[in-house]
């Protein structure tokens, strides 16, 4: 598990006018490396080979630099390639689900219109015989036909979406744009300036960790008992001082720097972080993740997650509800930004109910995926919903939060767990559905089993 932590702000103003200029410089300079990094390394992957031995070598050959930033800026490069080709082959998937489903639809479609071939055929051979009675004429004229055209309407949308869902499978994957699509889009249009996207682009300087060195990283060294960090610039020979406190979790950062030389969990990554007037110091440090025991003797909290709330219950030892709760979370027409907030917020005030009552927390276990591929067959109401809904965000916020606070967390199936709220739950307690299936997700957590 990795641990972030962040420093106080640092204005340019404030700083000595070298120094701001040398931290500038070495951001266009790591920015313009790993640019250049991540270009022959897509070149790679399209099979493209390379005129030269070592990325490295070429890399710090053209930039006069030392051995710090290359290093990085590939490490970056590669880790964000990376990325992109999970994102790209998950994107497969869910269009391989999608195929698979509208295939079926097809079959199905062509085994009604055979149904229907099969009975017109029999009407035609009626009237050959001049057996053909006005019910006959009518079935055929006003019921089949009619069915027969409806069908072969929606045979050709389905196999335009194939075909559709075949071309976009094709097509190759396509390759970050640093600085945003956005932003590029906006550039090329003149609704930007050449400088704001420039800012965009180049605002961040990613430097990994080492765990031979006494300070955990080549470049940024942090005196925990003086409290400052010294930055040493490649773009000039130049070491800069700045008076530093970290904030949250900088026991673990601290605790990293102390270890011994070449100690595993030593590393730390740091990351300079450009905002225009100022920039801040992020340090990553991967912690080990702790056990925490699940211990169903008092009881548990459980959570039951829908679109626009979450329903709470907590139970006692012998599985009784003893709290029923609902906390709203207004997701819908929100931005990215203000929808982590409000995530953020929900997991806090969800997790404090278990830290007040010292219980452990039980969530479910659902997969997305399968539902959004299939969203081309609900309603535009549905399929907006599904798309909005940011499960995984939030579960991941509920897991961040159990280990800040040292609660353990049980993730369980969800298997039939409404319809045993609607069916056994419901009604007795007089609370809504997703209330009973909160209840349900609680108890199973606890080890209790209701049946269908």
């Amino acid at each position: 598990m990795k641990t972030v932590t962040l420093s106080n702000r640092f204005y340019y103003h404030e700083l000595d006018e070298q120094d701001a200029q040398a931290i500038k410089n070495d951001i266009l300079l790591y920015n313009q490396i790993l640019h250049k990094a991540y270009k022959y390394l897509t070149l790679k992957f399209q099979g493209i080979p390379w005129n030269f031995e070592s990325l490295q070598k070429e890399i710090k050959g053209q930039y006069h630099t030392n051995d710090y930033f290359p290093l990085s800026a590939i490490w970056k490069a590669k880790h964000v390639l990376k990325c992109r080709y999970e994102q790209y082959q998950k994107a497969i998937q869910q269009k391989q689900n999608q195929l698979k489903r509208i295939e079926a639809k097809i079959s199905e479609k062509q085994k009604e219109i055979d149904k229907i071939d099969i009975k017109l055929k029999k009407l035609i051979e009626k009237t050959k015989q001049g057996k053909q009675t006005e019910k006959d004429y009518l079935k055929e004229m006003q019921e089949l036909r009619p069915k027969r055209k409806v069908l072969k309407n929606q045979m050709s949308q389905l196999i335009f979406k194939k075909n559709r869902t075949l071309q976009i499978m094709d097509r190759p994957m396509s390759f970050q744009c640093f600085g945003g699509k956005r932003a590029a889009r906006a550039r090329a249009k003149a609704e930007i300036s050449h400088e704001e996207f420039h800012n965009k682009r180049n605002h961040l300087i990613s430097v990994c960790g080492r765990r031979q060195g006494k300070y955990s990283n080549n470049l940024f060294k942090l005196h925990v008992d003086e409290g400052f960090l010294i930055y040493r610039c490649s773009s000039e020979n130049r070491e800069i001082k700045l008076n530093i406190k970290f904030h949250h979790d900088a026991e673990h950062l601290i605790k990293a720097v102390k270890m011994k030389h070449n100690t595993p969990g030593k590393t730390v990554q740091y990351d300079l972080i450009d905002h225009g007037d100022y920039f801040i110091i992020r340090a990553v440090v991967e912690k080990e993740d702790e056990e925490i025991e699940f211990d169903r003797s008092t009881g548990a909290v459980g959570i039951d997650i829908n679109v626009d709330h979450i329903a709470l219950c907590e139970t006692d030892r012998h599985g009784n509800c003893v709290k029923l709760k609902t906390i709203k979370m207004p997701l819908k027409g929100k931005s990215t930004n203000q929808r982590k907030h409000i995530i953020r917020n929900v997991a806090k005030e969800a997790v404090l109910e278990s830290v007040r009552s010292n219980k452990p927390f039980v969530i479910e276990k659902l997969d997305f995926n399968k539902k959004k591929s299939m969203m081309m067959y609900e309603s535009k109401r549905r399929n907006q919903t599904l798309s909005e809904f940011a499960y995984t965000q939030i579960t991941e916020a509920l897991k961040s939060r159990c280990r800040k606070e040292r609660i353990a967390i049980k993730e369980i199936d969800p298997a039939y767990t409404s319809r045993i709220a609607r069916d056994k739950y419901m009604k007795p307690m007089g609370c809504s559905i997703h209330m009973a299936a909160s209840y349900v997700i609680t108890r199973r957590g606890c080890g209790y089993v209701d049946e269908i």
